[in-house]
């Protein structure tokens, strides 16, 4: 049995479940559903009124290991939803474990993202950097991926 496909399976059928949920919610005011574009959002332009995707924005530069885990700092944006939905794991060798999330737009959080095999990368080594990526779920089909470089302490 892959372990690692059937948990990226049951991480994406929450992302989906949780982005079903937020679609029956009323969206904000003034937010419209649109289609998504398949890039990593650029940061929204003063004069810009376009619809921008959802996705999670990295805000801050280090990660803190903890434990079995990183705690990463994220803060969800974008005008054609109600919230952010999907996952988000740590580039590294093998298959890095994933964590599901699901956050209201304009809301930040610490996410717990496990660090699975990879654990050990990070002993005794002072200070890592690694890539950690996110993929957002859009209501209306497709995804953003946004990565970031974090220094993990």
């Amino acid at each position: 049995m892959d372990f690692a496909a059937s948990r990226r399976g049951a991480a994406l059928g929450l992302a989906v479940a949780a982005l079903s949920l937020a679609l029956l919610t009323p969206a904000a005011e003034g937010a419209s559903l649109s289609s998504a574009r398949a890039v990593t959002p650029e940061p929204p332009a003063a004069t810009s009124s376009a619809p921008q995707a959802m996705s999670l924005e990295f805000t801050s530069r280090t990660a803190t290991v903890a434990g079995p885990g990183a705690l990463v700092e994220v803060r969800c944006v974008g005008t054609t939803g109600a919230s952010c939905v999907g996952t988000v794991s740590i580039a590294a060798p093998g298959e890095p474990p994933e964590v599901a999330y699901s956050i209201d737009r304009g809301d930040q959080r610490v996410l717990v993202v496990p660090l699975g095999e990879q654990r050990g990368v990070f002993d005794g080594i002072v200070s890592v950097k690694s890539r950690v990526v996110a993929e957002t779920v859009q209501a209306e089909g497709g995804s953003v991926r946004t990565a970031r470089t974090l220094r993990f302490d």
